[in-house]
């Protein structure tokens, strides 16, 4: 609300403003100091980058191999621990502290980027094809199921990753079953998230390698 109150010496009348309009550009005011910041925070977040875990090329099935060789084995989803199973990367730091990176993240759902690592692992061990890991679908019926239980998928930058699972093979034919707790460790090249995803690849090699012989086992019985 504005008013007039006459001039000195019967001159024009000033307006006075009212204690609404000072508090309304008093909100203004804030509301544009609360965007600048947001801006510039916005403008100094550091841009995301993505990571998957990748099996080296010479491990990979040679190409000889035909389809119709080697049982068909299939790697179901893989139950994760809830710390990790997350977009960001989790590392361990001091004592019982994690962090958890925003601007560091899989490139796909870690519970599908295990089981496929698993299943070209195994695929390489066992020297067939014809190991698939879901979600994706078997062109024929499986010989063997395999079921993975993470229990530790622990990363120190630049020091040492450790996993471990719990895993069973299931022989479709009659059900019977090859069972155990498998861990490996791998020391990355470096500290970065790049040495820290190839660290976990070459770790979960051994339990892969564990599983492979379940299979072996239960394919000559």
């Amino acid at each position: 609300m504005t008013m007039k109150q006459p001039g000195p010496r019967g001159g024009a009348a000033k307006p006075v403003v009212g204690r609404g309009g000072a508090r309304r550009r008093a909100l203004l005011l804030g509301a544009a100091l609360a965007l600048a910041q947001l801006a510039a925070g916005c403008a100094s977040a550091p841009p995301e980058r993505f990571y998957r875990l990748a099996v080296a090329p010479s491990t990979a099935v040679p190409v000889v191999a035909a389809a119709g060789d080697g049982p068909v084995v299939t790697v179901g989803a893989v139950t994760l621990p809830a710390l990790v199973d997350r977009p960001q990367i989790v590392t361990l730091a001091a004592g019982s502290r994690v962090e958890v990176s925003e601007a560091h993240r899989w490139a796909e759902p870690l519970r599908f980027a295990l089981g496929r690592v698993v299943a070209e692992q195994l695929a390489a061990a066992l020297g067939t094809p014809l190991v698939y890991a879901y979600p994706q679908l078997a062109v024929a019926d499986a010989a063997f199921r395999v079921t993975l239980n993470v229990q530790r998928f622990d990363a120190t930058r630049g020091v040492a990753v450790d996993d471990e699972l719990l895993w069973t093979v299931r022989r479709v034919a009659d059900g019977q079953l090859r069972s155990g707790r498998s861990s490996g460790r791998a020391v990355p090249a470096d500290a970065s998230y790049d040495a820290l995803a190839a660290a976990h690849v070459e770790a979960l090699a051994a339990v892969s390698g564990d599983i492979a012989r379940a299979i072996g086992e239960l394919a000559t019985r």
